[in-house]
């Protein structure tokens, strides 16, 4: 962030405070609805006057009072304006809580706090930028909005405090600039509770001071930029123990762990596989960010978790849900999406994330089974048109699933070598680690390490909807040329991307790889040593699609064609059947039909017999086989159709 440096900001005083108004609504409906007011159709959460200031220091001070749940808090704002010279600095703050009295430079001020904002006045005519610095001094019960931006709870009936301030939740409970483009360099958080309570939050403890009045003081101290959602406290009677990560150059971070007493032999040890986890990602993504603070988790009562900068939030403990949050550290702490048109950059890496956990300790066919399970086929963009209710931001099957397979299929795009380059440098990059990030941005990284031109993807996955639908037809030619013709069946949109084929012939395996982008495009991979067996498009699936082998036959519009209609049910379990179509024009044929498993081992061969023009069905029993991935081969004479069928038991 650019500062221009000035000693005092010159306020006027305007010495009124705004009153609240109350409904008959609900108070959450009310609340939700005060906070997104400001929220227009482009999904900016700021306003014109904010975008005018930069904020680079919070300092928060927050007595917690249980027992009537209330907060009693004074905030220290520090920032910087241009020389676009807003007509006040406004800070977003819920009207639920009452704003006592802002003071700068030991000066107090007058101001304006209605609609969920604080304004200050500042003088009209100063003729370059200046720093600013106000206290905010409030009170009052904030209300919980959203997923829970601040909660009074319980757990087993002991007080039991925590925040979850994504996406613009932090208002409801400190004066800020509520906005994931505009980072602090850096940030204070002081809590006083009573004596039982344990208070956790972002980077370092400093201090932890007794009062001697039956409450204690917590100060924690977060030296890293970080974005206002990221700010968490959570207070309980925890259990408190330590581990440690040991970074790529041999430093020690530790890790802590705040937890119900009762969860603890529950939790323990996947909460242990942490580090581990780390390990893992600081070779694939970079080190992690915060080093020389902390990395930790925290129970709070909420169902998931939330990744709160150096500290996230957990209300489980699966290794999926560790592995998710840990990779938010990289993908939405270190780099935060600009904003929540662009959470995909947030929640997409890190379903990545997990599926990265699952490649490192089961293998890449445990990657591909976690992308197979995670699969969504249905409407919407992952890019965020309308980022006003948290329901619209957080969908599971676009902002996660979808999003996540973005980043699969990139990798398929770039390769492993140049993929994880390009981690590690979007991780690094000068001007987007520890600030913000657009889906733009990404892709102008990704094109620069790589050298290919991304618009078609970015534009396909991000911005369209849906998937492609392929359809793959094959013939040898009279010079034994192998003739494969690939035809997009959706009707929505036609996507640009590489393809690999698999070709497997008698003693042999065949890998090609095309460039495919329209509607119908027909590729001659030139002579190949003995008829196909099978033929795969994109095996390994790296490309979020349905496949139908559409027809056998000539590829030529005058030869007749068989067609073969997808294996139903799929997945099945055990039987399932295929139907085929014989034209009248062929007359009869003498088919057979092969299963293979995903090794291109023959499992079951069968040979049908004189069949006759007509609709016919095949079923195949698979009671003695294993779960897992099989293909259905159906042959004749120099042509085949195959297609992939899923066992589960």
């Amino acid at each position: 962030m650019i500062m221009i440096h000035r000693l005092i900001i010159i306020i006027i005083h305007l010495g009124c405070l705004s009153g609240q108004t109350l409904t008959d609504k609900p108070l959450e409906i009310c609340n939700k609805q005060r906070s997104l007011a400001r929220w227009s159709s482009s999904g900016s959460s700021t306003t014109e006057d904010q975008e005018k200031i930069d904020i680079v220091y919070y300092g928060i001070d927050i007595e917690i009072d249980i027992a009537n749940q209330e907060i009693i808090g004074s905030v220290l704002v520090n920032g910087s304006v241009g020389m676009d010279q807003p007509d006040s600095i406004e800070l977003d703050l819920t009207s639920e809580l009452v704003v006592d009295s802002i003071v700068s430079y030991g000066e107090t001020l007058s101001f304006v706090h209605n609609n969920d904002m604080i304004k200050v006045p500042t003088q009209p005519s100063i003729p370059e930028g200046y720093d600013f610095s106000l206290e905010i001094y409030y009170h009052g019960t904030p209300p919980s909005t959203g997923f829970g931006s601040f909660n009074f709870d319980e757990h087993l009936s002991i007080d039991h405090v925590w925040t979850l301030s994504e996406p613009y939740g932090a208002r409801d409970w400190w004066p800020c600039k509520d906005d994931p483009s505009d980072k602090a360099d850096s940030l204070d958080i002081v809590i006083i509770v009573p004596n039982d309570q344990v208070a956790v939050s972002n980077g370092v403890l400093l201090e932890e001071t007794d009062l001697g009045d039956g409450r204690k003081k917590y100060h924690w101290s977060e030296r890293y930029p970080i974005c206002t959602y990221l700010v968490s406290i959570t207070t309980y009677p925890y259990t408190k123990w330590e581990d440690q990560y040991i970074g790529l150059n041999g430093d020690t971070l530790p890790l802590e762990y705040y937890v119900y007493p009762d969860h603890y032999d529950e939790v323990y040890s996947n909460y242990m596989m942490t580090s581990d986890m780390m390990e893992v990602f600081a070779h694939r993504f970079g080190e992690y960010p915060f080093m020389g603070e902390k990395y930790g988790h925290a129970e709070f009562g909420r169902g998931g978790g939330m990744e709160h900068q150096t500290i996230t939030s957990l209300g489980g403990y699966s290794q999926w849900l560790i592995a998710h949050e840990l990779g938010h550290q990289w993908w939405g702490d270190l780099i935060t999406c600009d904003s929540f048109h662009h959470i995909w950059l947030n929640e997409g890496f890190a379903r990545y994330s997990e599926s990265i956990w699952e490649e490192a300790s089961g293998g890449f066919d445990a990657y591909k089974e976690y992308w197979q399970n995670h699969s969504y086929f249905g409407e919407g963009t992952i890019y965020v048109e309308e980022p006003v209710t948290p329901s619209q931001i957080f969908n599971g099957n676009l902002t996660y699933n979808k999003a996540g397979w973005v980043v699969h299929m990139l990798r398929g795009v770039l390769g492993d070598s140049l993929f994880f380059e390009t981690l590690k440098v979007y991780a690094s990059n000068d001007s987007l680690a520890y600030s913000s990030a657009t889906t733009e941005d990404l892709k102008l990284i990704c094109e620069d390490v790589s050298g290919i031109e991304l618009d078609d993807f970015f534009e396909q996955w991000i911005y369209g909807e849906y998937y492609p639908k392929y359809g793959l037809s094959w013939e040898m030619s009279d010079s034994d040329d192998l003739i494969i013709t690939i035809e997009q069946t959706q009707n929505w949109q036609f996507f640009h991307m590489p393809i690999e084929l698999r070709v497997l012939i008698p003693g042999d395996t065949l890998t090609f790889k095309v460039d495919n982008q329209g509607q119908i495009e027909q590729y001659n991979l030139g002579p190949v040593s003995g008829l196909p067996q099978v033929i795969w498009l994109d095996p390994d699936n790296w490309i979020l699609k349905e496949v139908e082998y559409m027809s056998m036959g000539g590829i030529l519009p005058d030869k007749p064609k068989i067609t073969v209609y997808p294996a139903y049910p799929n997945p099945f379990n055990p039987e399932t059947s295929i139907q085929y179509f014989v034209p009248e024009q062929l007359g009869a044929i003498n088919p057979s039909i092969s299963i293979y498993d995903v090794r291109g081992h023959k499992v079951e061969g069968f040979n049908i017999g004189i069949v006759f023009p007509g609709m016919h069905e095949f079923k195949w029993n698979a009671n003695r086989e294993s779960s897992g991935i099989y293909f259905f081969q159906f042959s004749i004479e120099e042509m085949s159709y195959s297609q992939k069928i899923q066992l589960i038991k």
